[in-house]
């Protein structure tokens, strides 16, 4: 089992990641362009890891709240 400090740090990371995205889609929404339109295959992959990383968090909360 990880200790606290552990998912604290995956959380923070987690949160820093999601914090980052919605602001480029705010951006993007408002027409502020500071990139491509289109994701490049490295954003592709760090959204999908993302997703996995999050998937997996809410998991491990769950089984700690059934406990």
């Amino acid at each position: 089992m990880e200790d606290s400090s552990n998912m604290q740090k995956k959380i923070a990371e987690l949160s820093q990641t999601s914090t980052n995205m919605l602001l480029e889609n705010i951006l993007k929404k408002h027409n502020v362009k500071l990139s491509k339109e289109k994701l490049s295959s490295e954003q592709k992959a760090k959204l999908k890891k993302l997703v996995k990383d999050l998937q997996d968090s809410f998991q491990k909360l769950e089984k700690m709240n059934k406990k």
